[in-house]
């Protein structure tokens, strides 16, 4: 099944997307639209022409399904001039994604991270790598934490969170409500990889650093990782990518 979106912004404007999967539209426009989030996308079709899109600017979306692919400038150019619903109304699905979050908030052990998720974000960054490592615990004492202080926002990393529940529903919670995430993938931990991608699925804010002696894996190879061998390369580069997603989107 191919999946299509139509988003209509403020100031009349639109933007649109077609013959994406489910995942795509979830993680790219659904939650980012229910969470108010900055989201990247093209511009006249164009990977080398990027721009961002504040989704607290959008005023309503509806998701389309097809068992084909269709023609996306028919399809925008049917939003564009309004006859979206005529054209393509019998495929709206949006309801059932409307159903699929309901459902899910059925479940207790779901519902209360797709309530922290859909909330605003608490003043806080989660940190994902493997503890227990000098190498890391040194970064992480002499660097991020130190860089929360600079840009008043709180550390935290599962380690430190003094409470009897379990491990694994206490990250993914603070990975839910937690307005950014730095993942440190060094020594290439699986459970690391996991929950770097819980984060992604969340359309959560996230940094991706590495020491250069470790490898990425899996499909993380095509994202832009912050690739670092002294804890100085780690802070003037991390500095510097904390400034552009905290200070600058505040």
């Amino acid at each position: 099944m191919k999946y299509h979106g139509a988003l209509l912004l403020s100031g009349n404007k639109m933007l649109s997307f077609s013959n994406e999967s489910e995942e795509y539209a979830i993680k790219n426009f659904l939650i980012p639209f229910i969470n108010g989030q900055v989201i990247e996308t093209s511009t006249n079709g164009s990977e080398t022409h990027q721009s961002l899109i504040n989704m607290k600017s959008a005023v309503a979306m509806s998701i389309y399904r097809t068992e084909t692919d269709i023609d996306h400038s028919k399809f925008s150019f049917s939003f564009a001039h309004g006859n979206i619903e005529r054209e393509y109304g019998e495929f709206d699905c949006t309801s059932e994604f409307v159903e699929k979050v309901k459902e899910l908030q059925t479940n207790p052990s779901t519902r209360s991270l797709l309530e922290l998720a859909f909330r605003k974000p608490e003043n806080q960054i989660f940190v994902i790598m493997k503890f227990g490592d000098p190498l890391l615990d040194s970064a992480y004492e002499g660097v991020i934490k130190p860089l929360g202080k600079e840009f008043d926002i709180c550390v935290v990393r599962v380690d430190e969170i003094q409470d009897s529940g379990k491990i694994n529903d206490q990250i993914l919670e603070n990975i839910a409500k937690s307005r950014l995430v730095i993942s440190d993938l060094s020594g290439e931990r699986p459970n690391c990889y996991y929950e770097t991608g819980f984060s992604h699925a969340l359309g959560k804010d996230i940094i991706l650093t590495i020491h250069k002696d470790s490898d990425v894996h899996f499909d993380l190879t095509n994202y832009r990782f912050i690739k670092w061998g002294t804890e100085k390369e780690l802070r003037d580069r991390l500095r510097e990518r904390m400034s552009s997603m905290l200070r600058d989107r505040s």
